[in-house]
């Protein structure tokens, strides 16, 4: 408990010195038996940070009263830089940390839509033991349900809010859609209807929505409840001439857009090619966000996919952290086809 106690500690210390621009990963350490408590992270630490970092473990082992063992490698690819800290009290080892110097650290998000019609569905992607984030449907018959067992289980709950479509020919999907047209206590009342179906909902996403979401008076009212509640928002991005992100910003709601869907083709091997791309927008941009459904195809590749990210130096956060991060402030959509 003690060592435990310590490692949280320094890990406050150490996101206090480099904030966005570090990621500490619990490590594996194969020379050491499993019965050993010991603790062995691993931090990544981009350049401009990397000297405060060590700087704050040294004045952490000095507060504690703990011996510190450096040692610095300077053989990472492209010159960056390699420190081993080891801390002990004594003879006893508290832990041992390996900083690693990185030109970026990639963050994504995954969002799962359409949540709250299948349980098992929602269980099977509980057990991949990822932080993805739930976006879930009101008033379906696993709404409640799916969200208390995602809160439970520290997955991030949002709610999936249905929104008017653009094609005519769309099916109705909800009878309480947000529709053009409507006014503010009308669009209040089916924010808080919607809400009270979906505990927990720490943000929003459009299900459907390429009408509503380009109007702007609209979009005003949306954010208006979003704001009111302090809930961040991602634009689903269902066309190019959604206002709904600008308008977000514009009343300082957290916000960010998708950047790739997942599943538009149910299989495996097109999921996988998506994932890669989600991966390629991250590492040119910094941040991307992914929007998936829980197919079984989804799962599956999700759960092949996601233990690859590490190797790429990427990490998978909620997307309530991405939307604060300030590299979305600058990021905009590019244009695509209308979808609904």
């Amino acid at each position: 408990m003690i060592r435990a106690e310590i490692a949280e500690r320094f890990h406050r210390r150490i996101e206090e010195a480099g904030g966005e621009d570090i990621w500490i990963r619990r490590a594996a350490c194969p020379d050491t038996p499993s019965s050993d408590p010991a603790m062995f992270w691993d931090v990544m630490a981009t350049p401009h940070v990397y000297d405060k970092v060590l700087a704050a473990f040294e004045q952490g082992a000095r507060e504690e009263h703990l011996a510190v063992r450096e040692r610095r490698v300077a053989t990472l690819p492209k010159g960056h830089r390699l420190t081993e800290i080891t801390l002990s009290s004594g003879r006893e080892m508290i832990g041992e940390w390996q900083l690693r110097e990185a030109p970026q650290i990639a963050r994504i998000a995954v969002v799962i839509d359409d949540l709250g019609q299948n349980l098992a569905a929602a269980r099977a992607l509980l057990r991949i033991r990822a932080p993805l984030t739930f976006s879930i449907m009101p008033h379906l018959p696993y709404s409640e349900e799916t969200a208390r067992e995602a809160h439970q289980q520290g997955v991030e709950v949002m709610l999936h809010l249905p929104m008017q479509p653009l094609a005519d020919s769309a099916p109705d999907v909800s009878a309480r859609e947000i529709k053009v047209g409507m006014g503010r206590d009308e669009v209040a009342r089916i924010f808080e209807n919607d809400l009270a179906s979906v505990p927990y909902a720490s943000g929003v996403n459009n299900h459907m929505g390429s009408r509503a979401t380009s109007d702007r008076r609209l979009m005003e009212e949306v954010m208006n409840q979003l704001a009111r509640r302090r809930l961040f928002f991602i634009d689903s991005r269902t066309t190019a001439e959604s206002v709904a992100l600008d308008v977000a910003r514009e009343d300082r709601v957290p916000a960010f857009y998708r950047s790739v869907f997942l599943d538009d083709t149910r299989s495996v091997p097109y999921t996988l090619r998506q994932f890669h791309e989600l991966v390629r927008v991250a590492q040119k941009n910094g941040v991307a966000l992914a929007i998936g459904h829980p197919y079984p195809t989804t799962i599956a590749a999700l759960a092949q996919a996601l233990p690859e990210l590490e190797r790429e130096n990427i990490q998978l956060v909620r997307a309530s952290e991405l939307v604060h991060l300030p590299e979305v402030a600058h990021l905009m959509p590019p244009r695509s086809r209308p979808l609904l």
